[in-house]
């Protein structure tokens, strides 16, 4: 998918997958802030 969103013009760093059992809410609350700092960093969609 990173290289899909690269081809037509956007970040592949936009998405990420993790996998995380639901006994993991600490490392899920560690990478949602990680993402969006990373998301927030990149910017608005440039395709609007």
């Amino acid at each position: 998918m990173g290289k899909l969103l690269e081809k037509i013009g956007l970040s592949g760093q936009r998405i990420q997958m993790v996998n995380l059992s639901s006994a993991m809410g600490g490392q899920f609350a560690y990478l949602a802030a990680e993402m969006t700092s990373e998301i927030e960093r990149l910017g608005p969609n440039p395709l609007k």
